[in-house]
């Protein structure tokens, strides 16, 4: 019962209906969905904002960075290893009120970010796998690649996660970092 149901749904969304229309003469259709706009990089963030649990909104700048701790994660991207320089998203998170070291416990341990690229990507985190406190992988916003600055593709920052051994999770040309508190 359970897969006739199952392949019943699938069958009705490759049916004709749900396919996309056709054009209509003197109509275009969206960037969006056409192929090639799908297929090209994300442009550069206007800016990268952090947005506390309680709504408190900080602009990330090379001026706010210039003032914390830097530090290093190696992440594999393309089959090999790179160093990426930058910020623990622990030292940013702080600053937005958002729960860090020993206030990790209890209700904070549910707290989560969602984390989005300027293509449209989001990744998900718990608030305490990025903390130091909690454990021992840096979860940093890098600015920095082997010592040069991103690529303009990454570029302005990228959340890397040291350690990781792809870059699934690694979100770049971040445009919003929020924190979520799960009822």
């Amino acid at each position: 019962m359970i897969k006739t149901l199952a392949f019943a749904a699938l069958a009705l969304l490759a049916s004709p209906a749900f396919a996309d229309p056709p054009a209509m003469p003197g109509m275009s259709m969206p960037a969006a969905s056409t192929p090639a706009a799908a297929a090209t990089a994300p442009s550069t963030p206007k800016q990268t904002v952090i947005v506390g649990p309680t709504g408190k909104t900080l602009v990330i700048t090379p001026a706010v960075l210039a003032d914390l701790d830097r530090a290093e994660a190696t992440m594999i991207n393309h089959s090999a290893p790179h160093t990426y320089e930058g910020v623990r998203l622990t030292e940013l998170l702080r600053l937005v009120d958002a729960p860090t070291g020993a206030r990790i416990h209890a209700d904070a341990d549910r707290d989560y970010l969602v984390v989005t690229g300027g293509d449209g990507f989001r990744a998900v985190f718990s608030l305490a796998e990025t903390d130091g406190s909690v454990q021992r992988h840096a979860v940093i916003l890098a600015d920095k690649m082997d010592g040069a600055p991103l690529t303009p593709h990454d570029a302005p920052y990228r959340i890397v996660v040291d350690g990781d051994q792809k870059p699934a999770r690694s979100v770049y040309a971040i445009t919003k970092i929020e924190v979520k508190v799960l009822p």
